[in-house]
């Protein structure tokens, strides 16, 4: 087979899909220390096509204790107080015209998550949005790999679960892979999405009960049914489980037992044992 050329060689970059890797921060103490741990293990290291963001809440700064200085997080003086929906983006940080914490706006999370997916797909384009958590481990190259077999629009992808007592189906929302075009519409209707459910209704579940209705064929009752009877919980590309598995769980799981599986893209960890995140990346991925 003859070399590639230059040109050939660009073409197929600039068709690989982009994917955008959105970070839930937070100014409590706890966060911090997460996301500092994230950009010096898996975060550390520039990937081709994909980026790292990390979001704030840019209003009612330091309105609980125990929360970090915004200007620690941006790396210089805070910005104007935003407004409701507003952007702010220096670097990889976004902040939003939400609050930071539930002290400030209970439906904060929401908030921060909507107008960041605003940015990142109908601003910056990226193909795929996929927001974690802040306790989150993310296997780059797992990432890009599985981003490779989907189709480009239409993707809600992510460990399925039922909210009780609600009955919605929902991807949770340590690990939500979004398509542009659902990110970009979540974003588009965040006004109408906020006003239309209870602000102390979690985040995820908002985010999935409003997917089942925009997306789906199925009643919301039917896809929660074959989430809990382990049946494939729609027919288009929404409400999938990766590789029917989902994220790996190692929250309260002993160290030893923290290791990499095939496939898998994303691992979870307990936000206050950092530690356990930064030795399962230098044992497993640090060469």
């Amino acid at each position: 087979m003859p070399d590639q050329t230059a040109g050939e060689l660009l073409q197929q970059v600039e068709q690989e899909q982009r994917i955008a890797i959105l970070v839930l921060g937070c100014l409590q103490t706890v966060y911090d220390r997460c996301t500092q741990t994230i950009r010096a293990t898996w975060g550390s290291k520039p990937r081709r096509n994909t980026d790292i963001f990390y979001v704030y809440g840019g209003q009612n700064a330091g309105i609980a204790p125990d929360m970090v200085d915004i200007e620690h997080i941006i790396g210089q003086a805070r910005p104007p107080e935003l407004q409701d929906y507003e952007v702010w983006v220096s670097g990889d940080i976004i902040l939003c015209g939400a609050a930071d914490v539930y002290a400030g706006q209970q439906d904060c999370i929401l908030r921060k998550r909507l107008i960041a997916f605003g940015y990142l797909a109908n601003q910056r384009c990226y193909d795929f949005v996929y927001t974690v958590c802040a306790s989150s481990y993310v296997d780059v190259d797992a990432l890009q790999l599985y981003v490779k077999s989907l189709p480009i629009a239409g993707v809600y992808h992510g460990p399925l679960n039922v909210h009780e007592p609600s009955g919605y189906p929902f991807v949770s929302g340590s690990s939500i892979l979004l398509s542009r075009d659902v990110a970009a519409d979540l974003a588009d209707n965040a006004e109408d999405i906020i006003s239309a459910y209870p602000d102390t209704m979690p985040d995820d579940v908002v985010i999935g009960h409003w997917i089942a209705n925009k997306y789906c064929t199925e009643s919301v009752a039917e896809i929660s049914s074959r989430i809990a009877t382990d049946r494939k919980a729609t027919n288009n590309q929404t409400f999938v489980m990766p590789y029917g598995e989902g994220l790996m769980d190692f929250v309260w799981s002993l160290a030893h037992s923290q290791v990499p599986q095939k496939q898998a893209y994303h691992y979870h960890f307990h936000s206050r044992r950092m530690w356990e995140m930064g030795n399962f990346h230098r044992r497993f991925f640090a060469a």
